[in-house]
């Protein structure tokens, strides 16, 4: 398993939330993934042997990998957007036609039916995993809404201070609440009194680069323990075979030699280093704009599949960091100091009909330039 999943199942034994945190194609859909499958089928633990003296071809194999969390697992999916609301998380009022006229009906959102999930002794299922993705791009605190306690295990049920379902807008008799209706068309009713389950784990996603999202508060915030996903190079070195090691630092004497997976990976490198200088590490790129690059392909293809990631994935990201800042995006991409000889990708734009020289970029898609100039300007772009 890799470290991030071994921290999030940490974070569960400890009772606590996760939240990935970090800029886009970091690996953060990735690690959900490999989280689901965990959960479905636990893979074989990394200590310990089990004997079966039945096999005699194998007969010592590793156990079955223990979960901090109950068996079996329920996991739920969601994303927050900004038309997401408390009523679709928690609970929401929902108006029904009746004969004597509208009732309002309480329907349970993801957050509730995962409690009323545990409540029901019918149910085969133990705990409850939620994924939410994209936490910041709704208002959190008021999705959460008063259930934003609960998010701290110390106030559910077996906490230190565990505390009743603060539910008002239900009607109670006799100790009952009214019929609430969950999903699939269920239905469920909360006892007075009734303590929020504690085996119900929230893993979120957070964009750290995303300007349109909602800040997370902090009370919000201290809630879950994040691990942050920084762009990994040696996750591009392990999927072209490289090594590391021997991967050569471009200077007057080979950057013309560079070959295209070794560009690829001196031209992340670069680029995130002046990000990280300018604007922060938040908003460095994600080594997963460049995993289409495949190790089975000829050289040719790989400088026109790297023209083509440039051109659909990474230069948009780059306007969209330096959008307002036109001298920083022209350092960065050298037009300034372009190579002595050859044509160079990027250039000043000129004013038609006049030799006028304005300080903005030449619109220009690399992978529809020629293949020579293709690999010039992206070589020189390392160094």
């Amino acid at each position: 398993m890799t470290d991030q999943l071994i921290n999030v199942l940490s974070s569960w034994e400890k009772g606590r939330n996760v939240l990935l945190y970090g800029p886009p194609a970091t690996g953060k859909t990735r690690l959900i993934s490999e989280l689901f499958q965990v959960l479905g089928k636990p893979p074989e633990s990394e200590k310990g042997i089990v004997l079966n003296p039945d096999d005699a071809l194998t007969p010592f194999s590793r156990p079955e990998l223990m979960l901090p969390i109950p068996q079996p697992v329920k996991v739920v999916w969601t994303t927050f957007h900004q038309s997401y609301t408390y009523e679709d998380f928690v609970l929401g009022l929902i108006p029904e036609m009746t004969g004597s006229g509208t009732k309002l009906k309480p329907s349970a959102g993801v957050f509730l039916d995962a409690a009323l999930e545990l409540l029901d002794t019918t149910s085969e299922y133990k705990s409850i995993v939620i994924f939410i993705d994209e936490i910041n791009r709704g208002n959190a605190a008021r999705i959460f809404g008063e259930f934003m306690t609960f998010l701290d295990f110390d106030y559910r049920d077996e906490g230190r201070s565990p505390l009743p379902l603060p539910l008002r807008q239900l009607k109670y008799i006799n100790g009952q609440s009214e019929i609430i209706y969950r999903a699939e068309g269920k239905e469920a009713q909360i006892p007075a009194g009734f303590t929020f389950p504690k085996h119900i784990y929230i893993v979120a996603t957070m964009n750290s680069v995303d300007r349109a999202a909602v800040p997370i508060d902090s009370a919000l915030s201290r809630r879950f323990d994040r691990i942050e996903m920084r762009p990994n190079l040696s996750v591009l070195a392990h999927l072209w075979e490289l090594e590391e090691s021997s991967i050569p630092q471009p200077s007057d004497d080979n950057w013309q030699n560079l070959t295209p997976f070794e560009t690829a990976y001196l031209l992340l490198d670069r680029l995130n280093l002046a990000i990280a200088a300018d604007l922060g590490c938040e908003f460095e790129l994600g080594h997963g704009l460049l995993t289409q690059l495949k190790g089975n392909e000829s050289d040719d293809v790989l400088w026109q599949d790297l023209a083509k990631a440039w051109d659909e994935v990474i230069y948009p990201q780059l306007e969209d960091r330096y959008s307002g800042r036109p001298e920083q995006l022209i350092e960065l991409l050298r037009v300034d100091t372009p190579p002595a000889a050859g044509t160079y990708a990027w250039t000043l734009r000129t004013a038609l009909g006049s030799s006028i020289r304005v300080r903005t970029l030449t619109p220009v898609r690399v992978s529809e330039l020629n293949a020579e100039e293709i690999e010039r300007s992206f070589r020189w772009l390392t160094r």
